[in-house]
């Protein structure tokens, strides 16, 4: 089915036609939800809330791709999930999954995770927190210092290892709580 039959499907409100034809969709923004602390579940919902989002578009004639509609349609999956974690996290203890274990560490603790988080990373993000956080050497210096071309690429650069880290020390930090 093409776009332009599903948008037309939507326009004549013949729904089935119009989701059959986005269901294809469906695996990807699963895949990505999954991948992003979140289940089948969740991507149900989540397709669905897109679905919602972009028939609302057509309907109002507001819709403007600058892209494919499954590549759009993606987009907004992917905009709803990430305000579905930022409300997620806004809960009180007692609203979130019963299978979220809270740990309190120890500063202790909380640095040796974090010394660990750090090893994981490449030699070249190691090098760039070190210069940045410890050596406080300025963002142009550490592009000159590493042969970037300009320090927007040490900032993005930077900015990748900051997350990467994040994501060494949570996993680390779950893998301790099920006792991996």
């Amino acid at each position: 089915m093409t776009e332009s039959q599903i948008i037309e499907h939507f326009k004549n409100k013949e729904y089935d036609k119009a989701v059959r034809g986005l269901y294809s969709s469906l695996p990807a923004i699963r895949q990505y939800i999954k991948a992003n602390s979140g289940t089948s579940v969740d991507a149900e919902d989540i397709f669905q809330d897109a679905l919602v989002i972009l028939h609302n578009k057509i309907q109002s004639g507001t819709l403007e791709l600058t892209s494919t509609l499954r590549q759009y349609l993606n987009g907004i999956a992917r905009n709803c999930w990430r305000e579905e974690l930022r409300r997620r996290k806004r809960l009180p203890i007692s609203g979130q999954p019963f299978d979220v274990v809270e740990t309190e560490y120890t500063g202790e603790e909380r640095h040796g995770l974090a010394a660990a988080a750090f090893k994981l990373l490449g030699e070249k993000c190691r090098e760039i927190l070190i210069l940045f956080y410890f050596k406080k050497k300025t963002m142009e210096e550490i592009a000159q210092t590493l042969g970037f071309a300009d320090e927007n690429v040490a900032k993005n650069q930077k900015y990748r290892c900051i997350q990467k880290a994040k994501e060494n020390y949570s996993s680390l930090s779950k893998d301790i709580v099920h006792g991996k």
